[in-house]
């Protein structure tokens, strides 16, 4: 059986004010990650653009991440940030159709689809999100928004650019209000998740896809949406911007993998 990997993403959306800041989170996150190694767990930490600099140099078993990109490699684009520019500053990865910038910024599926692209062309991977409306919801269609969401992101790519795409199922109702998906719900998006993926490509690519789920993700209850959900890891928001909630979840899945793996 392959051993699981686990993501522990942070999104730090429009937060720090100053560079000054920034140091101040990287000095705290070297501190409390100081001595801890990490087998099983990966972490990444996506700041807003100006601190790239500062968070190119997150300690080891971290990684930097963006928040957002443009689908084009340079041009008249006023106030855009472009895959290569992210690539070259230091990032691995980059959140895409996050529900804020679906909600507040008015993006579309397409524009999704054509950011994921670009992204994947340019070698960065792609944290792609996903996830239903409360209307959507109540109305019984999170099967249909989902399915459709996620054939959008995946048409036209190949089998082995689909393998590096990162899936976050962020119930677009749940950000920010401590409302949270049970496990079963959570495990049923899995299952839908992999049935799409196994009509669009094979069963074999299907599992092999990272899906980890966001919305208002805390440690304390982090074994509820993640590894008894059938879920790879989570993307953390309001929390990440405290240094030692990132630690402490990517301990908790360190620490679950090990148990696992002892108990064989």
């Amino acid at each position: 059986m392959k051993t699981p990997l686990f993501y522990v993403v942070g999104n730090l959306k429009m937060n720090m004010l100053s560079h000054e800041e920034a140091e101040q989170y990287i000095t705290v996150l070297k501190r409390e990650i100081k001595g801890k190694g990490y087998q099983y767990t990966k972490g990444i930490l996506c700041p807003p653009f100006l601190y790239m600099r500062e968070f190119s140099r997150v300690p080891t078993g971290l990684e930097c991440g963006a928040q957002n990109v443009f689908w084009e490699k340079s041009g008249a684009y006023t106030g855009e940030v472009s895959p290569v520019m992210l690539k070259n500053a230091g990032a691995s990865s980059v959140i895409i159709g996050h529900s804020e910038r679906r909600t507040l910024l008015g993006e579309t599926n397409e524009i999704v689809k054509q950011k994921v692209t670009a992204t994947l062309k340019h070698l960065l991977v792609p944290i792609v999100c996903i996830g239903e409306t409360h209307e959507e919801r109540l109305n019984q269609e999170t099967d249909r928004v989902l399915d459709f969401q996620v054939r959008s992101i995946f048409s036209d790519i190949s089998k082995l650019q689909a393998e590096k795409v990162i899936l976050a199922y962020e119930p677009r109702w749940a950000i920010g209000t401590d409302l949270l998906p049970t496990s079963q719900e959570l495990l049923q998006v899995r299952v839908l998740i992999r049935k799409t993926l196994t009509e669009l490509f094979d069963g074999d690519l299907a599992e092999k896809i990272v899906v980890i789920y966001g919305g208002s993700v805390k440690s304390s209850y982090l074994s509820s949406v993640s590894w008894e959900a059938g879920m790879d890891g989570v993307l953390v928001g309001r929390e990440s911007l405290f240094p030692y909630e990132i630690v402490k979840m990517m301990n908790l899945f360190e620490n679950h993998v090990e148990q696992e793996l002892l108990n064989q």
